[in-house]
């Protein structure tokens, strides 16, 4: 099988990568010591090389046992590291699996049942003393692979990060402008970082026909003269700006294209040239590291932000839920939902503070908050908002429950079991006992995160909201009562006693309302 592979004749100027030829410099080599390609010598010249039974690798064997895209050597600044790629069966170097270690001559690689040998060869031949010096650009370029490592890593913040890939893309490559495009959840390339030398350049689209040969082919494309490459011809893009040459290379992440890396040259001035395309090649696997670290920070930060958000209203196990699935329900803006809600309300309050220090009252609210939040928590319920005195529950939002109206009065049950616990506690301190009454209606309701983008709180709106507040007032002692509304959801499971329907601000008729005595424990 070839090393190499020349130019399609229907895809002119794309480039593939050959081994230098120069006397007196390193060759690398892969040689099939045992397996279907045995014998065969592979050169390796490539920033990044993959071995596996694809036809799009640059090493392919066809070795059963070896995977489509199975391991890769990479030629960095540090070294020459090998690099497996997930494979099924492993990529194993001189007998120990391996996930990423670095090469060393005549190291021996087995994929599968074949083994190959790896070797870095230096030509005998003595070198001409009239060969010329790297050139300041070459060496500037080699300089810059260096910097990328250094800067782009410690660098954490992707959007900043990016524009400084493409500042250093543009500055490095001499080119007039950059693209860096990147792929967003619904699969699309979009350009998440844009440098030109002036404010038109900016402005004039790149070539999406380049960049989708890059996704279609998974290799870099240079094209050394734009406007007539019969490939792009009539494209409006490059009429909008006429360019002299373009490279586009991929950006990897394993084995998937994750974005591209797009700079053009105007017309009139140098074209790029292969070694160029070599380059940012390079440039570009160095960049899809730090591009990866970033993405994993800021999903760190969203997930550290989101449950910092959560864990104000949500028992834990629900927060996790929302976590996991990325749950953008906290954005500004609200929805109409069937929800149940519950009000409950200290009997006597104000004649309570009048009575007692304020460090007395300051305490024992803060263990009474704290006991029913615990309860709320625990039915999974949404803990909306604490009242002065009061207390806000929502059940059926932001996620959605079954039995919203059964976990509701549920709570309220459980929240006047604790309450009788707590009293007797504090009566052995000799603290005041106190008696809350609870109103729970079910219906449709506006909920969301309300107000401004200064201040907004997550909570539920409409008439059913004010229905169950005035419900609760209805209250004497430490009564439960439910709307009809809520009843109707909750079979046999509650114990009820009906009551005399009861006319409410606001309510052009009575509300007919149950008292709830208990659960029933035979449901």
């Amino acid at each position: 099988m070839a090393t190499t592979s020349t130019p399609e004749p229907s895809i002119p100027g794309r480039i593939v990568l050959t081994p230098p030829k120069s006397s007196g410099k390193p060759q690398i080599t892969i040689t099939v010591l045992a397996g279907p390609e045995q014998g065969h010598v592979f050169k390796i010249a490539r920033p990044s090389t993959t071995m596996g039974r694809s036809n799009t690798c640059e090493v392919m064997i066809t070795d059963p046992l070896v995977s489509r895209q199975h391991c890769q050597i990479i030629l960095g600044m540090g070294g020459i590291n090998l690099r497996d790629l997930g494979s099924t069966n492993g990529t194993f170097l001189n007998g120990t699996r391996i996930t990423e270690s670095p090469l060393r001559n005549q190291d021996v690689i087995s994929l599968g049942g074949t083994r190959l040998r790896f070797a870095v060869e230096v030509s005998k031949e003595t070198t001409d003393s009239k060969t010329p010096k790297i050139d300041e650009l070459a060496h500037k370029k080699l300089l810059t692979l260096y910097e990328v490592g250094n800067i782009v890593n410690s660098v954490l913040e992707l959007k900043t990060l990016l524009n400084i890939i493409m500042a250093m893309a543009i500055k490095v490559m001499q080119a007039n402008r950059g693209f860096l495009l990147l792929k967003e959840k619904s699969g699309e390339l979009k350009p998440a970082a844009t440098h030109a030398l002036t404010p038109a350049e900016a402005q004039a689209p790149y070539s999406q026909t380049i960049v989708d040969t890059v996704l279609k082919e998974r290799v870099p494309v240079l094209v050394l003269d734009a406007v007539h490459d019969v490939r792009f011809a009539n494209r409006e893009s490059l009429k909008a700006l006429p360019l002299s040459s373009v490279i586009c290379v991929p950006i990897w992440e394993r084995e998937n294209i994750v974005g591209v890396i797009y700079v053009d040259k105007a017309e009139g001035t140098n074209t790029f040239n292969e070694e160029d395309m070599y380059f940012l090649s390079a440039f570009a696997n160095q960049a899809a590291v730090a591009i990866a670290n970033a993405k994993l920070f800021d999903d760190v930060r969203r997930e550290e932000r989101l449950r910092t958000s959560l864990q104000r209203y949500l028992s834990p196990n629900i927060v996790d839920e929302m976590v996991v699935n990325n749950t953008e329900s906290f954005a500004l803006g609200g929805q109409k939902k069937r929800v149940s809600i519950l009000f409950c309300d200290i009997r006597g309050f104000t004649t309570l503070t009048e009575k007692e220090p304020v460090e007395t009252i300051v305490s024992l609210l803060n263990e009474y908050f704290s006991a029913m939040s615990d309860v709320i928590f625990n039915n999974h319920g949404t803990l909306d908002k604490f009242i002065g005195d009061a207390i806000m529950a929502i059940y059926g939002a932001p996620l959605e429950l079954k039995d919203n109206a059964y976990k509701c009065v549920k709570t309220a049950v459980e929240m006047r079991l604790r309450l009788d616990k707590l009293n007797d506690k504090w009566k052995s301190e000799k603290k005041p006992q106190i008696q809350v009454g609870y109103g729970i209606n079910t219906g449709e309701a506006i909920v969301g995160n309300i107000g401004s983008e200064r201040r907004m709180e997550y909570t539920a709106i409409g008439d059913m909201v004010n229905v169950a507040a005035r419900i609760e007032g209805e209250t004497e002692g430490s009564q439960i009562f439910i709307t009809e509304d809520t009843f109707q959801e909750l079979g046999n499971r509650v114990n009820v006693k009906k009551l005399k329907p009861v006319q409410l601000k606001g309510k052009s008729s009575k509300v007919q309302i149950y008292e709830v005595t208990g659960l029933n424990p035979q449901v």
